[in-house]
């Protein structure tokens, strides 16, 4: 395994120490998206609120998916990947186009990337 750090002068790595790390603090939580600034906050509670309206839809057919929700740029929105034990990536897409409507307004105009992938669990079985 690499050790993770920065390099000095001396070409040394220096361990990576967390609690050097200061967090920003966001002025604004809300979503921003212009031809020069790009701020989306997977903390907003209309983010959250999106993504919790994917993962119960889902959740109420397949209880046992993992979800796992990140910031992705090609296209640039808010991606969750939805992992299930079998290959059900049209049924997964059917849901969440049936049961809800409208996400990309929900989440303040950001987009909103559905992943249905299989759980590596399944692939190695």
């Amino acid at each position: 395994m690499e050790l993770v750090g920065a390099v000095n002068e001396s070409g040394n790595v220096s361990p990576f120490d967390p609690s050097q790390v200061n967090e920003p603090t966001p002025i604004n939580t809300r979503p921003i998206i212009s031809e020069q600034l790009v701020y989306i906050d997977l903390r907003d509670e209309r983010v959250q609120e999106a993504i919790g309206r994917i993962t119960r839809a889902v959740r109420d057919v397949y209880p046992d998916a993992e979800f796992v929700s990140y910031i992705g740029t090609n296209p640039l929105g808010v991606y969750t990947e939805v992992y299930t034990a079998s290959n059900d990536f049209k049924d997964i897409l059917d849901i969440i186009d049936t049961k809800l409507s409208d996400l990309n307004v929900a989440a303040g105009g950001v987009s909103l990337i559905i992943a249905p992938k299989r759980k590596a669990q399944a692939i190695a079985a």
